[in-house]
Order: structure tokens, then C-alpha cells, then sequence
């Protein structure tokens, strides 16, 4: 039996990664179906799209569109497969995002080699280094076809379903990361930007945003003005403890960066490896390195420009240390 509210299905489609599922939604309308994010391009959630739609009595020609929240790939990953079963509709996207999985997914793209040097000078090891490219490259198959996208704009409104729905700029977790508000009902459709029981990653990447950290920060506070009854998120439960919930990611953040300028400060110089150890301990697959190192680095670099603490390089590596007034 599929939960269902009002207008809005959700569709919980497997994950063969830590998270384990993300929640999709179909929008039920008149003129048709929009599918909001779509999972990976595995068969486990092809099937279980195909079998929502024989549930739901409709078929892939009802599908009018899809919408995504942002470009990774457990919510991108099927699009470019759907469009074109669905007969070549539009699959709506931030262009940030779409250039985006061009960078991280073209198979031409350079940044498994930028990730793995970034992560060199960060203190990885060299063992674990030589992983990323291979793991990175493991995605290629899950979001494979790239859809031809139409591009969204922060400010615009899209129909979704029968309502209007509000276009709202959420980055933090992916620089171009789309939230979708039904000013009426005062719900939102959140993918990634705020997650009932976990916080989303926040993760500093080459080539994308710089500061990651605060962009978020930002959106928090932005957001936080926002009447909302009700969040459909991607991982975890519908919620509606909307306003506490941002209060509570906020204190999170700040309760990390003190334990990782504490530990700056205590140590006196350590690598971005080192701090990240610290924080998340060591036994950890190459798939939650990376987001952990990653994610490191987002608080590390936060903290340097707001001049809590200081990088400097020896040789290839850096290091953090104190700020010196």
C-alpha cells in the first residue's frame, strides 16, 4: 500500500549504499503525472516505479515531466531513462546542477583525478587515494542516459500535479540544489536540504562551491523565515517539526566546527585526514571517506575564512593550524 497526501504518492525506491532508500514522490494531476527525483538507474528501482504505475492505474505516456532537486545520482539517476520511455518529455533541473553531473559523471570528466589529488594534499593515504577514481566511476551506469534537460530558475513557479509550486535556490548540500513550496497548502518539497533524522551532507568538492558550509548556513537562515506545515524530504519520514528541525541542523554545525577548531588547536597542525578521523573514526568504506573527508573539509575551510584557524603548505601537503593574530 503507498503512502499517499492528497495529491502527492510517495515512492521509497531501494539504494545499494549506506542511505539504503530515497523517498521519490509522483504529483497526480488532470493533464497527467510529474515525477519528482528518480532514484537510480538499477533494475530494483525500475521495478518498483513499474509497479507503483500498475498500482496507480497509469502508465509511462501519463507522465508529463519530471522535476529534480538536485544532480546525484540517487535522485537524478533515472531521468534520462524515463524521458525517453515517457516519449521525450522535459526533465526540468538548476543548470548549476545539470553542469554538475557533467562534471562529476561525463565520462570524459577530470574530476576523479582532481578529487583523488585533493585528497592526496589533504593526508589520505596513498592506498586509499587510488580508490577514488574506480569508485567514482561506479556511479557512470546508475545515471546513465543523462537527460536532455529544460532548466529552473530560483524565483520562477512550476506546476507540479494540479498546484503551483514556488522555485527555491537550497544550496549547501549541491550548489544548485531546487525546493518546491506550495505557498497554500505551506509545503515543501525539500529533497536533500532537511532530513527529519540525519543531517545532509555537506561536502566540498574541486571546481564547485568554495564554501560550501556557509552557503548552507545561509540557506538555513533564508529558509528558516518560511511558513512550512509540512516537509517532503528524501530520506526518512514526512515531517512537520519544520522550524525545530532547522534549529537543531544549525546547532549541529556549530557543535562541529568548536570540536574541530578544539582539535586544530589542541593538536597544533594537522592535516584535513587527521581531523577527519577524529570526527568520524576510521573504519570507513571508500564511499563514506569520501563524503566524510569531504564533508571535513566544508567545516575546515569555513573555519579559515571566518580566520578561526589557518591552512599552510609543506611541500605537497597542508595542514591546519591555530590562527595567529
Amino acid at each position: 500500500m503507498l503512502n499517499r497526501w492528497e495529491d502527492i504518492v510517495e515512492v521509497p525506491l531501494p539504494l545499494p549504499f549506506a542511505l539504503k532508500e530515497i523517498k521519490a514522490y509522483l504529483f497526480m494531476g488532470g493533464n497527467g503525472v510529474t515525477i519528482v527525483d528518480t532514484g537510480l538507474n538499477i533494475e530494483q528501482d525500475f521495478t518498483v516505479w513499474e509497479s507503483v504505475m500498475k498500482e496507480l492505474g497509469i502508465t509511462w505516456k501519463d507522465v508529463e515531466k519530471i522535476v529534480l532537486t538536485h544532480y546525484h545520482p540517487d535522485h537524478y539517476g533515472l531521468a534520462g531513462r524515463i524521458q525517453q520511455l515517457a516519449g521525450g518529455i522535459p526533465v526540468y533541473i538548476s543548470q548549476v546542477d545539470f553542469q554538475q553531473a557533467q562534471l562529476f559523471w561525463d565520462r570524459d570528466s577530470k574530476m576523479a583525478q582532481d578529487l583523488a589529488s585533493a585528497f592526496r594534499r589533504h593526508g589520505l593515504d596513498e592506498s586509499v587515494v587510488k580508490q577514488i577514481p574506480k569508485h567514482l566511476a561506479s556511479f557512470i551506469p546508475w545515471i546513465e542516459p543523462h537527460p536532455t534537460p529544460t532548466f529552473l530558475r530560483a524565483g520562477s513557479k512550476i506546476q507540479l500535479g494540479d498546484r503551483t509550486y514556488k522555485v527555491i535556490h537550497t544550496p549547501g548540500h549541491a550548489d544548485g540544489h531546487l525546493s518546491f513550496y506550495d505557498p497554500e497548502r505551506e509545503w515543501l518539497i525539500g529533497g536533500d536540504f532537511l532530513l527529519p533524522r540525519i543531517t545532509p551532507n555537506i561536502s566540498m568538492w574541486p571546481n564547485c562551491d568554495k564554501n560550501p558550509l556557509q552557503s548552507y548556513l545561509k540557506t538555513l537562515e533564508k529558509m528558516a523565515s518560511l511558513p512550512v506545515k509540512r516537509v517532503f524530504s528524501s530520506h526518512g519520514p514526512i515531517f512537520e517539526n519544520y522550524q525545530e528541525r532547522i534549529e537543531q541542523i544549525r546547532h549541529h554545525h556549530e557543535s562541529r566546527l568548536k570540536h574541530m577548531q578544539d582539535f586544530v588547536e589542541t593538536a597544533g597542525r594537522v592535516s584535513a585526514t587527521e581531523v577527519c578521523d577524529h570526527i568520524f573514526g576510521k573504519d570507513l568504506s571508500i564511499h563514506n571517506i569520501r563524503f566524510a573527508l569531504s564533508e571535513t573539509l566544508a567545516h575546515l575551510e569555513y573555519l579559515r575564512n571566518n580566520q578561526q584557524i589557518e591552512v599552510e603548505s609543506a611541500g605537497k601537503r597542508y595542514f591546519y593550524v591555530p590562527f595567529r593574530q
